[in-house]
């Protein structure tokens, strides 16, 4: 799957959320049946799922539904996500990697059952407690489904005591994009809370710095942030033709015997090289 820059919440229920979602330029929506839709509103938003999920592919986006965590609710979630259209089941507080082979196999009987291609849906983990950390390289490789994984904020910092502070979530949010990248899938996120983003420009700075770090993407639940991730993981004119030149100006050296060079007063060996093309392969 191509990475997905921008992901915008959506709680399942709700139409008015929906019809503005449907106008934004996030890559996917994930309609909420866990924390976003009151638990009586739930079979409401079920029946729902199909239509809101061919409203979506209908603007060419790509459509994810989160389903609860305890298993007897994740089983109902499932049996009314698994349809043409789906895309990626978000798959919240994932402590372990049987948990996640677990739901694989369910998403598997109930693709043929709707005459899902096999294997088309894949996951988004989210990792929301101290007691998944010591499993998150298992979690990560658990399945072929897992298209990415993130740090779950709020719900961490609810599980160890704490605040969803910078300071607080840089440990949890760094094991998890290492984990991710061992796996190599997509590690999603920010280090800052959800719930308390600032305005769009405060939001920049994040995102900058989380992409730094080595993320690609994020979850957001205001449209008014979807903007500022894909600009962010959008390549800009300066940044291609950089790439360009440092892919072209290695290979016409490497040809020649050399292993670094020297391009505009920086040096550009083999990590360098193969920074840009991973960047060019972005477009």
């Amino acid at each position: 799957m191509k990475t997905v820059r921008s992901f915008l919440f959506v709680p399942a229920a709700n139409e008015k959320l929906l019809r503005s979602a449907v106008t934004k330029s996030s890559d996917a929506v994930i309609l909420d049946l866990e924390d976003g839709t009151h638990p009586s509103q739930r079979p409401v938003a079920r029946e729902r799922l199909a239509d809101s999920m061919g409203r979506l592919k209908a603007v060419n986006k790509l459509a994810a539904v989160r389903i609860n965590g305890d298993w007897l609710t994740a089983v109902v979630d499932l049996k009314s996500a698994v349809l043409p259209g789906l895309d990626i089941i978000v798959l919240p507080k994932v402590e372990h990697a049987r948990d996640v082979q677990i739901i694989a196999q369910m998403v598997t009987d109930l693709e043929a059952a709707a005459s899902v291609p096999p294997g088309h849906v894949r996951f988004l983990l989210q990792i929301e407690s101290a007691a998944a950390l010591p499993h998150l390289h298992d979690i990560a490789a658990s399945s072929p489904r897992v298209m990415g994984m993130m740090l779950g904020s709020e719900d961490y910092s609810l599980d160890c005591r704490g605040l969803p502070t910078a300071d607080a979530l840089l440990y949890p949010s760094m094991a998890v994009l290492t984990a991710a990248r061992a796996a190599r899938i997509q590690p999603i996120g920010f280090i800052a809370s959800i719930a308390e983003l600032g305005t769009p420009e405060d939001f920049s700075a994040v995102v900058l710095r989380a992409r730094g770090l080595g993320f690609r993407g994020a979850v957001v639940v205001h449209p008014k942030f979807v903007d500022v991730v894909n600009e962010c993981y959008t390549p800009t004119a300066d940044e291609i033709q950089r790439a360009q030149r440092v892919v072209d100006a290695f290979d016409e050296a490497f040809a020649r015997g050399e292993g670094a060079i020297k391009l505009d007063e920086a040096m550009v060996d083999k990590p360098v090289y193969l920074r840009a093309q991973e960047l060019l392969a972005q477009l």
